[in-house]
């Protein structure tokens, strides 16, 4: 919903209006649960959790080769992205089309630092797992209360 202005109330009320239309667009946009606003599905789908010592992230991606997935972590965030090849021969009449092919780049906000050093990706039955330890100076430090 986008709302428009129709009456001057100052500078301030101007730009909190600006503010407000800006709230709107970037909901449009917005990408919840694997599905934007208009209707398509962000790939590859993953499902990701966190652990005192980890962040878990997987994704289905049958059909791809594993070694030409590239994975980067980058300020707070982890990056998949790589190429799904085509199954269909192009001489063929397609009569429905499900199945993403090309390119594909999906990236997820992390939910704290991690140590890039030690992130662990495997590969299997179509599933990329990538497991990305905590890094030591982001975990809570427990501090001891001394009596006096």
């Amino acid at each position: 919903m986008i709302r428009m202005v129709n009456n001057y109330q100052g500078p301030w009320s101007l730009l909190d209006d600006l503010v407000s239309m800006q709230d709107d667009f970037n909901r449009l946009f917005d990408d919840r649960n694997g599905v934007s606003r208009f209707g398509r599905r962000s790939y590859p789908p993953v499902n990701v959790w966190q652990s005192a010592d980890s962040v878990i992230v997987d994704a289905e991606l049958p059909g791809v080769d594993p070694n030409a997935v590239e994975i980067s972590v980058v300020d707070g965030a982890l990056t998949l992205s790589g190429k799904r090849a085509g199954e269909l021969d192009q001489a063929e009449t397609v009569h429905q089309r499900e199945r993403q092919e090309g390119e594909f780049s999906r990236t997820i906000q992390l939910p704290y630092r991690v140590d890039a050093d030690k992130v662990l990706a495997t590969y299997r039955n179509g599933v990329l797992r990538v497991t990305l330890p905590r890094a030591e100076s982001d975990k809570p430090k427990r501090i001891q209360v001394k009596a006096a």
